[in-house]
């Protein structure tokens, strides 16, 4: 049996051992920052309040009532290979303010559009922050760090046979095992954001306004770009969140 530190998520083969990790020793940021704490909290609260939702709509009697048993039920989330992450929640508008946030960043100079490749990676890292690191929707966290210091992360990923496999690896090689799916993903909201608007009956975008903003958007869609805006992903949004740390391998 094994006790685990809800804040830092790390294991202990004893009680006392973990008595003793919360009597001060825990670095949890959570324990320093109430706000952030808080809002853990908050969502951990809502998670609970929406499956007691669905169970009731699921098992619910004609009164909408459900047995109190349910505060002691258990349930995992089943969670998405990086080759099968559903991003369906991702609405049309963040791919249009993509478009915009490009549209504006490179400056034309001497009748040519200048290169930007920091502002790019910024653009792409706060779009695939909401595949990869979306706190609605855990069943893509298919990526996540065992530890800080070398950067390591585990990655959930399929074998030939369609298996489920965990691939352990430093920075660079997490890179290069999420940049495919990433950018074929990219590439799939992209042709649908483009399919839904390119009539341009859409008030709320004028697409012919941005064509040519979305074919240099299409060129720059590519393994450099979306390599680059992975690792500031890596290393910021998923490195730097303890939410996102996984302790058992």
């Amino acid at each position: 049996m094994s006790f685990v530190c809800n804040l830092c998520h790390t294991d202990f083969t004893k009680k006392s051992s973990l008595t003793t990790h919360l009597s001060g020793r825990c670095k949890s940021e959570l324990l320093t920052d109430p706000i952030k704490l808080n809002e853990l909290l908050e969502n951990n609260k809502r998670a609970f309040e929406n499956l007691k939702q669905q169970i009731v709509t699921i098992h619910g009697d004609n009164n909408g009532s459900v047995n109190n048993n349910i505060n002691n039920i258990n349930f995992k989330i089943e969670i998405n290979p990086i080759t099968k992450l559903d991003v369906s929640h991702i609405a049309f508008s963040q791919m249009q303010q993509m478009i915009e946030e490009f549209s504006d960043k490179l400056p034309i100079i001497g009748g040519k559009q200048t290169k930007n490749n920091d502002r790019l990676s910024l653009i792409l890292s706060d779009y695939i922050k909401k595949i990869l690191c979306d706190k609605e929707h855990p069943e893509n966290h298919a990526v996540k760090y065992t530890r800080k210091k070398p950067p390591t992360y585990k990655a959930v990923t399929e074998n030939s046979s369609g298996e489920k496999v965990n691939v352990i690896a430093n920075l660079k090689d997490t890179c290069e095992l999420l940049t495919d799916p990433v950018l074929d993903l990219l590439k799939v909201k992209l042709k649908e954001f483009i399919k839904k608007y390119r009539k341009d009956d859409q008030p709320e975008f004028d697409y012919v306004l941005y064509e040519e903003t979305i074919k240099e958007l299409k060129k720059e869609f590519n393994k450099d770009s979306v390599k680059r805006a992975l690792k500031g992903v890596l290393q910021n949004d998923i490195l730097d969140n303890i939410e996102m740390k996984i302790s058992a391998l």
